[in-house]
């Protein structure tokens, strides 16, 4: 079923709970495309900031404790999908900047990751997983914790109707459906109505997949938000970040709490070029 030329998926793993779950998720998501799966991680290395820094612990024993973790998790991975091809990573660094670096040698199908870990800044987001949604340039699927797998029978994408453009990437929303045998819908949030009718570009643009448009009129627009979501059965939820609009509406800091109702629904992050 892989109609991409990239074969590999990235998945981002810290081994926290959170990280065995979506690497579970991640082994469907390579059965379903018929792609090789590679686990990446990152370990930091502690320094005490002296006149001349030195590291806190041993480096050739950080090394070798995160081999040793990497080891037991891909041995997990290979006993729960014999069938899927798998291959580790290990680098020094933060894991969003790694990645980065992976992606700009190489770019993958697909970026799995969870939603927690070390530096969380909400309950159930990490600044990790928020940040990489933003900032890498391939697509990034963040699965919460209390995901479990079934195949997406729907792609929900959050349009936001003032931003849409030529620059839309609708050839990546088509794709993605496509390669997800999946119904694709729109979902536009709006505090009056006004703007119930979706633009006729976007229209356009997204023609050959017949989508469902859904306006939803909400005077706060994060309850609008949370209540289609909490509606959702087997699907991902499709975004495009931006510094302002829909996906800002749902990934402020201060509303991320918001997501802890809906926490079963994948987040699929698409950029503009």
């Amino acid at each position: 079923m892989n109609n991409s030329t990239s074969a590999t998926i990235l998945l981002a793993t810290d081994y926290s709970p959170s990280a065995q779950n979506a690497a579970t998720y991640a082994l469907h998501v390579a059965k379903l495309f018929n792609v090789h799966l590679e686990l990446v991680h990152a370990y930091i290395i502690p320094f005490a900031y002296t006149d001349s820094p030195v590291p806190l612990l041993n480096v050739e024993e950080i090394q070798q404790i995160a081999e040793s973790s990497m080891q037991s998790e891909l041995e997990r991975l290979k006993s729960r999908a014999p069938s899927v091809s798998i291959s580790t990573k290990l680098m020094p660094g933060d894991i969003t900047d790694c990645l980065a670096e992976i992606i700009d040698d190489r770019k993958p199908l697909l970026v799995i990751m969870g939603t927690s870990g070390s530096g969380s800044d909400s309950i159930l987001w990490g600044s990790m997983a928020v940040k990489a949604l933003r900032n890498l340039k391939a697509p990034v699927l963040v699965v919460p914790s209390h995901a479990n797998w079934t195949p997406p029978e729907k792609l929900y994408f959050a349009a936001d109707y003032d931003q849409i453009s030529d620059r839309t990437p609708s050839a990546e929303i088509l794709n993605w459906a496509q390669r997800l045998d999946a119904q694709l819908d729109v979902v536009h949030v709006d505090k009056t109505g006004a703007a119930n009718q979706p633009p006729e570009l976007l229209q356009q643009l997204l023609a050959s997949a017949s989508p469902q448009y859904h306006t939803v009129v909400e005077e706060n627009i994060e309850e609008g938000i949370t209540s289609f979501l909490q509606q959702m059965k087997t699907g991902w939820l499709l975004v495009i970040p931006k510094k302002y609009g829909f996906f800002e509406n749902i990934f402020h800091k201060s509303r991320t709490k918001l997501l802890t109702k809906v926490s079963h629904i994948p987040i699929l992050a698409l950029h503009q070029e």
